[in-house]
């Protein structure tokens, strides 16, 4: 017997047009997770860019659930490359 999960995967999408302007359709995603429970994913931006971004949930019908909360700022260094956080239900 067949069954589908209607699982929710992770996107980003912020203000700069690398996580896609704010529009989810163009959010940048989905975020893999080999090492569950922690997600994983890459977005290219030059050093000294100023982001704001949320991360977003998608499903399968693309139905988009946004995480709570305030926007996240962030500007790229090569001191600190990566961020780290909980997403906010």
């Amino acid at each position: 017997m067949q069954r589908r999960f209607k699982v929710k995967i992770f996107h980003l999408v912020g203000n700069t047009s690398e996580p896609g302007s704010w529009d989810t359709a163009k959010a940048v995603g989905p975020a893999t997770n080999p090492k569950y429970p922690d997600w994983n994913l890459v977005v290219n931006l030059p050093a000294g860019t100023a982001i704001q971004f949320k991360a977003i949930k998608k499903d399968a019908n693309n139905n988009v659930a946004w995480e709570s909360g305030s926007n996240r700022f962030y500007t790229v260094s090569s001191a600190s490359p990566a961020v780290e956080f909980n997403f906010n239900n």
